[in-house]
């Protein structure tokens, strides 16, 4: 998910990645050179990029359900790759253990925003209203003074302005403000055809243009119902727009869990999730392997999808992953096959 604002790099993005032909997308798996560099095998993680073309990840499930989450700590460097930060850098406290938190950055810091905490088996755990700071430049970490108003798992959270994140949950908009020491949360009210209900979405900034708008995709409520729209939010009036598909041709199915990130002006790449069998939640989920480029025409209040990167090679289907855009690469990392119970450590990159 492209959860950070840098008006530098929207725009850099945007010239790298707009008007590139869908058929120009292609994966291929991380190489490795000499000795294998580890990397994060986990589910349900936070991840954000930062304005110097890293990417922050920390905690997720380390298994199936059931397996311990953890409280690691990952940053990827391009060229270099993965690299775990010993818990003893990153200062006297830190957060717990969690997965289902959500993330972005703002400025030098990335902000890790509640989540849960499984605990021990049968125990229920615990949802979190917890949010922590991390700092880019010395990768320590402080526990923000305020909380939000209510505990949140499977949200969304998106970088809208320079000082601003917005926060998705299904119980409405909340937004997290800082001046780089002190921040604020306040619940923001919103108009409009919104995801109302809906978690376990795809979120992603549309940037470019400096509006601060953030798109939400697919998820589930709770009564397990699955979604196929795609929302987008205008931050100058807060209002909630439904977009309209026109599309002739195959477009996403109602799914959850996928993962998303900017692609450019107007447009975001969205991949995998997880679709229902004909039984419902009872017949389990079915992990979708598809590569989505999703464009949004604002004057119309339509959205366009095109199936890209469908050649092998190509990542497996899997749900809770993270994708992320740093400069000319999307990284997709971890995520969990439902069918399988596999978790995922290989990194994959998408470019044109």
């Amino acid at each position: 998910m492209r959860s950070s604002f840098s008006s530098v790099n929207l725009l850099l993005s945007s010239c790298i990645m707009a008007a590139v032909p869908a058929s120009a997308w292609t994966w291929s798996a991380l190489p490795v050179k000499g000795p294998a560099i580890p990397a994060p095998k986990v589910s349900g993680h936070a991840s954000a990029a930062t304005n110097d073309e890293r990417i922050v990840l920390f905690g997720g499930l380390t298994g199936s359900a059931g397996s311990p989450t953890t409280d690691d700590l990952w940053v990827y460097d391009k060229g270099a790759g993965w690299k775990m930060i010993p818990s003893k850098e990153q200062g006297g406290t830190r957060p717990q253990r969690r997965m289902y938190a959500a993330s972005a950055v703002l400025g030098d810091s990335f902000y890790l925003i509640g989540g849960w905490d499984p605990g021990e088996p049968g125990s229920g755990g615990t949802f979190l209203d917890d949010i922590w700071r991390l700092s880019l430049k010395t990768l320590k970490w402080d526990r923000v003074e305020t909380s939000l108003p209510y505990p949140a798992s499977r949200h969304s959270a998106c970088a809208v302005s320079s000082d601003t994140i917005a926060i998705h949950t299904h119980k409405g908009l909340l937004l997290l403000s800082s001046d780089g020491r002190d921040c604020s949360v306040s619940e923001q009210p919103t108009t409009g055809d919104g995801p109302d209900g809906l978690s376990m979405c795809g979120s992603a900034s549309l940037g470019g243009d400096e509006s601060g708008r953030m798109l939400i995709f697919g998820g589930s409520t709770r009564t397990q119902e699955l979604s196929s729209a795609a929302y987008v939010l205008d931050t100058k009036s807060w209002t909630w727009t439904k977009l309209l598909s026109k599309q002739k041709g195959e477009e996403p199915r109602p799914i959850a869990s996928p993962c998303a990130t900017y692609a450019g002006d107007n447009e975001c790449i969205v991949f995998g999730g997880a679709t229902l069998g004909k039984d419902g939640y009872a017949g389990g989920l079915i992990p979708q392997d598809e590569t989505w480029l999703c464009t949004v025409n604002k004057g119309t209040a339509t959205v366009g999808w095109e199936k890209i990167a469908s050649e092998d090679p190509s990542p497996e289907g899997r749900v809770a992953a993270s994708l992320t855009a740093i400069g000319d690469e999307v990284i997709l990392q971890g995520g969990w096959d439902p069918v399988s119970k596999e978790t995922y450590d290989k990194t994959w990159v998408l470019k044109k």
